[in-house]
């Protein structure tokens, strides 16, 4: 099939699900996709300076517009909605064969409730999609969100240090890094810098000494906020072993969607976490779930702990279904839980749940290619 026959049948799955069809706007203020990307896709985006002066962002997904319209339009009154497209986004590629516009096809779903069964369902529904349009998976990897956070909320550690834990997760590699330092007293020129009238200047120039190199998307205000972080979480004791044993052991847990909820279960148990019991219950409904309306999910989807950080709007269930013939960041289609996002962009004044999904009908016409 073509590209564009494709896209046909994967909106087909979509639309057949309900839903109102939308082409959201292309261009974004860049505050709102700069704030809500992970480093792996901030330093991917289309950025550029209107004729105001202003910072504006080609849309990356179709995630983020569509849910901006749609907190507007909760501002009139609450009701749950849901929308489909088959439209263009842009980002930097990820590979070379990537191109630099591209189609997502999509659902998204606002408002409805956030339980394992609707997660579930999503999932089914993408899938369906990526096998209408003559695609096999060849893995799909699942994370989810809330399982780390319900962790550190657990272990009752201070505020400061669970704050900086969860900051952590956000980033790549962030919770490696702040356990390993998590018992090491910051840099004396580092402490001056964070001291200084200018911090952020104070940081350049101890950074340039240094020869370290700003790496990723990272802002130096960004850094400067976890650095102050990683302090303040000294200051109130820093991390116990205990602590930091139970994080690292679930930061390694990777293994297939079937054996994951018994794995937590054991290693919450074995560190005496009990606090995150309803986070655990939730994952194992949830994958029970997945496993009945997805059969072949018992061979080709995997649990990652780690998983999960491309855009940071994300906060709940996640997964990316690969194919062969493409690399792991070369997803033919993507989903998961954003039930944060809404109240995020309307800046508190309304919330809704929110969960979604895409196929990428030009990486699937790849795929096909390579099986004749």
């Amino acid at each position: 099939m073509t590209h564009d026959a494709l896209v046909a049948v994967a909106r087909a799955v979509f639309e057949a699900a309900g839903g109102t069809p939308v082409d959201p706007d292309y261009v974004l203020p860049a505050d709102i996709p700069l704030e809500l990307s992970g480093e792996a896709v901030r330093a991917r985006l289309c950025v550029f300076t209107d004729n105001r002066g202003a910072e504006m962002a080609m849309r990356p997904d179709l995630t983020l517009p569509v849910a901006q319209r749609e907190a507007a339009r909760l501002e009139a009154g609450p009701s749950a909605k849901t929308y489909t497209y088959a439209a263009r986004a842009f980002r930097l590629p990820a590979a070379a064969d990537d191109p630099f516009e591209f189609t997502q096809v999509g659902l998204e779903r606002f408002g409805y409730a956030a339980d394992p069964s609707a997660d579930a369902e999503l999932f089914a529904l993408v899938h369906r999609a990526v096998e209408a349009c003559g695609v096999q998976p060849k893995a799909i990897v699942t994370g989810d969100l809330a399982i780390f956070p319900a962790f550190i909320d657990a272990l009752g550690l201070p505020a400061v240090t669970t704050d900086l834990l969860k900051r952590a997760f956000r980033q790549e590699g962030g919770v490696r890094a702040v356990l390993d330092a998590a018992s090491r007293p910051l840099d004396a020129d580092i402490l001056a810098a964070l001291n200084a009238a200018e911090p952020e200047t104070a940081l350049a120039a101890v950074l340039a000494a240094r020869d370290v190199p700003l790496v990723g998307a990272r802002s130096l205000a960004e850094i400067v906020e976890g650095l102050r972080a990683r302090r303040a979480a000294i200051e109130a004791g820093g991390l116990p072993d205990g602590a930091r044993t139970a994080l690292l052991a679930l930061r390694e847990v990777d293994c297939s969607l079937a054996e994951a909820a018994d794995k937590l279960a054991a290693l919450a148990k074995a560190h005496g976490l009990a606090g995150a019991d309803a986070a655990l219950g939730a994952f194992a409904s949830r994958s029970e779930k997945i496993l009945a309306l997805v059969p072949g999910a018992r061979r080709s989807a995997e649990f990652r702990a780690g998983f999960g950080r491309r855009f940071t709007y994300y906060d709940g269930f996640v997964f990316e279904v690969l194919a062969d013939g493409l690399l792991p960041a070369q997803p033919v289609a993507a989903g998961g839980r954003y039930d944060g996002l809404i109240a995020g962009l309307s800046g508190g004044k309304v919330s809704a749940t929110g969960i979604g999904g895409v196929v990428r009908p030009d990486r699937m016409v790849r795929v096909r290619r390579t099986r004749t």
